[in-house]
């Protein structure tokens, strides 16, 4: 900002396990017989969503190190500890007592800054300012902040997670004498290409899920045309003006969107932006924030300097994020947008961590399941609702409940829809299916419009045919 101011055993699981769910157990089992099979029995039986899963997160954070961002960067680095704490040591949900979602088995983390300098063109009288008026200014592109270790933070299941982050919150004081000209966007899809190059594999990982989080008090100014932006002396407003006067020159935000995920399914992806937006806006939904006149493009009087402010704190002010908001519209509803303005933090982080830990796209089966000819399978799946979402709303969804309606709870458990989940057979092409195809992990797989939404819990039951103990029922008394 401008101034004044307990894991689980390790097992080899394939991406279906990768990203988990917290759950909660919700009726008692279903009411049916259960039909004599000489020498098996049928039973059900219930298992949390995941319980045996692995997951793999790869972490990449695009910070501004432009002079005005001192404060902000302290107040990221306040909060890793408690995002890598709670990735690798769940807190407990309350209502069922277990991990509120599975730690996660390897969670590596890679830092760029926002410097793009002036993309190798002669910036003329523009007013650029000292840290990037040279020129040819190339800036950092998007190469990731090394120490002495490397540039990629590793940490896995039984490393000490203090020991990580404080690696990771100091390879995340990159300094404030980076290019006022902020390109964060540009500088994460360049990053990623370049810790992929230094590590000499993929980055991120195939199986794992990648967020990028992006902290900066300026709008994206990503160029698509550094010639015609930086061209002639007679260009005299400042750059970051130049950025939303001529928006042309600048790479589209579906470009980015593009080259950020880079074909991965939005299942596996997560976009969160700590930026200039209102911070009375966190929760208003990105058509909201995108419609507030404060996140209005708006010059200011003073000596054409810059963009009237969209949030102000003790620590200075933030120019409107626009186009953070906009590559988070089109990402969907899983990205996350908070104000840089907050006195903390914390609640952005504790949300970020929620939303990677809860991810779930699929569920590995404890038992196997003996489908039927059509593919179906003995089991019924349900869904808790985050509070205010509506089963209605979503696809291959039925109400059969909801909970929070005994007035001596709401106040500590709001009403919450619960829904039953289709099974994707025969005529029904949303929900979730069986897949037996994979012994290690014979799973239970969401079609892509039916993944449970964020903050969702989970549960299933199936009935299943178990093998019967030789000798006398081990519930008939004996003597």
């Amino acid at each position: 900002m401008r101034h004044p101011h307990a894991p689980r055993g390790r097992r080899a699981l394939p991406p279906c396990a990768l990203l988990l769910t917290t759950l909660v157990t919700l009726t008692g089992c279903m009411e049916r017989e259960l039909a004599e099979l000489e020498p098996r029995t049928s039973r059900f039986f219930r298992q949390p969503a995941g319980g045996d899963g692995t997951a793999l997160v790869d972490l990449l954070f695009v910070i501004d190190d432009s002079n005005s961002m001192r404060q902000e960067q302290d107040n990221l680095r306040d909060e890793i500890p408690d995002l890598v704490r709670g990735l690798t040591d769940p807190p407990t949900d309350p209502e069922t007592g277990e991990p509120a979602w599975n730690p996660v088995e390897r969670l590596r983390v890679a830092i760029v800054t926002s410097d793009m300098g002036t993309r190798g063109h002669v910036a003329g009288t523009a007013r650029v300012g000292a840290a990037c008026a040279v020129n040819d200014y190339l800036g950092g592109d998007g190469v990731p902040v090394r120490d002495e270790r490397g540039a990629i933070a590793v940490w896995e299941t039984g490393d000490d997670p203090g020991a990580f982050s404080a690696r990771v919150g100091a390879m995340a004081d990159v300094g404030i004498s980076g290019c006022g000209l902020e390109m964060p966007l540009a500088a994460g899809s360049a990053g990623l290409d370049a810790v992929e190059a230094e590590l000499g594999a993929p980055f991120p990982a195939e199986d794992a899920l990648l967020a990028v989080v992006v902290l900066s008090d300026e709008e994206d100014c990503s160029l698509a045309d550094p010639p015609a932006f930086f061209a002639g002396d007679e260009v005299g407003t400042a750059l970051n003006q130049r950025c939303v006067l001529e928006p042309g020159l600048l790479t589209p935000v579906a470009g980015l969107v593009a080259s950020l995920r880079a074909g991965r399914d939005p299942e596996r992806f997560l976009f969160a932006a700590l930026v200039g937006v209102p911070e009375d806006l966190a929760d208003a939904g990105f058509d909201a924030i995108l419609a507030d006149p404060r996140m209005a493009y708006r010059l200011t009087d003073a000596n054409q300097l810059g963009l009237e402010e969209a949030c102000r704190s003790e620590n200075g002010f933030a120019s409107p994020g626009r186009r953070y908001v906009e590559l988070a519209r089109q990402l969907g509803e899983g990205s996350l947008v908070r104000s840089i303005c907050a006195e903390s933090f914390e609640p952005a982080i504790e949300e970020l961590t929620r939303r990677i830990g809860t991810r779930v796209s699929s569920v590995c089966a404890n038992r196997a399941l003996t489908p039927a000819e059509d593919g179906s399978v003995d089991c019924r799946v349900r869904e808790t609702l985050p509070e205010g979402m509506r089963c209605a709303e979503l696809p291959a969804r039925t109400r059969v409940g909801q909970i929070g309606d005994d007035p001596a709870t709401a106040a500590v458990e709001p009403t919450r829809e619960i829904c039953e989940v289709a099974q994707a057979v025969g005529d029904q092409p949303s929900g979730w299916r069986y897949d037996a195809s994979d012994a290690a992990c014979e799973q239970l797989l969401f079609t892509e419009d039916a993944i449970p939404p964020f903050g969702t819990r989970v549960d299933f039951e199936c009935l299943v045919d178990v093998e019967l103990p030789a000798g006398p029922d081990p519930e008939e008394p004996t003597g």
